[in-house]
């Protein structure tokens, strides 16, 4: 993994960790797809808007930096669950310093016993 896309994916879990929605909505490019596994597909920055609205209102979530077979991703814990293993986890793609994909895993949490992940510092 570049250390480029690992810094970008750093900053994108510390502004998911604090909240920072419209910090993380300005990095999406204009034709950004949005793919939440097993439900639904999405496109353009505004259409995906309520995505991060439905996170900012769930307090459960837990949010880390990791790798799933050596790609950066963001780790996603379920405070009311063990916290040794994510629920799930979501996946980016980049287009310079542009979010070109986003890719959550929130309804195939069977995934992750497929893969093999890290948790990273």
């Amino acid at each position: 993994m570049s250390d480029a896309n690992r810094q970008k994916m750093a900053t994108y879990v510390r502004l998911f960790q604090g909240g920072d929605f419209d910090a993380i909505r300005a990095m999406l490019a204009e034709d950004v797809k949005l793919e939440l596994v097993n439900r639904l597909r999405l496109e353009g920055r505004e259409g995906i808007g309520r995505y991060f609205t439905r996170y900012a209102e769930e307090t459960r979530w837990r949010f880390a930096l990791g790798a799933i077979e050596g790609r950066p991703v963001m780790l996603v814990f379920d405070s009311a669950g063990p916290m040794e293993m994510p629920a799930h986890f979501v996946l980016l793609d980049w287009r310079e310093d542009e979010i070109a994909a986003i890719r959550d895993f929130l309804f195939a949490p069977y995934v992750l016993e497929t893969v093999d992940w890290v948790r990273l510092a």
